[in-house]
């Protein structure tokens, strides 16, 4: 779902608690603050891309905050689900065995062209995931 779609509504929303814990809260506030600006487009390793503003605060392992702009290749990102740090298991593409780091890592970051801009609140948390499992943080 794009971010416009939901502009003027309140909606759930994955987001993670204090204590770790992944739940639903209601995103709210959701409005346009901008059209047309730059974005970067991140690509991890799992393959999926976002495209965000450059200050957008974005949530790296251990929960540690960090701009879009800001973002080295190979940082690690907070993501929803992942399996537990060191546990081996099968890639989809080649069968290759590997552990989980228990992040999603940036494997590319570039202009992504540009955007209509998005501010928008989660109840209680202040944070959701992106469709790509990363956690970032709200802006109002």
């Amino acid at each position: 779902m794009t971010i416009r779609a939901v502009a003027g509504k309140a909606i759930a929303v994955f987001t993670r608690e204090p204590t770790g814990r992944v739940r639903f809260r209601m995103m709210q506030n959701v409005r346009k603050i901008g059209e047309q600006q730059p974005v970067l487009k991140i690509t991890l390793d799992s393959g999926q891309t976002f495209r965000v503003v450059g200050d957008q605060v974005l949530f790296k392992k251990g929960l540690v905050e960090c701009r879009a702009d800001a973002l080295q290749l190979g940082d690690a990102l907070e993501p929803a689900f992942t399996y537990p740090e060191g546990y081996a298991f099968k890639d989809d593409h080649d069968g290759a065995e590997l552990a989980s780091a228990a992040s999603l890592r940036v494997t590319r970051v570039e202009p992504g062209g540009t955007a209509d801009i998005y501010s928008l609140g989660v109840n209680q948390t202040g944070c959701f995931f992106l469709s790509a499992g990363v956690l970032c943080k709200a802006e109002s």
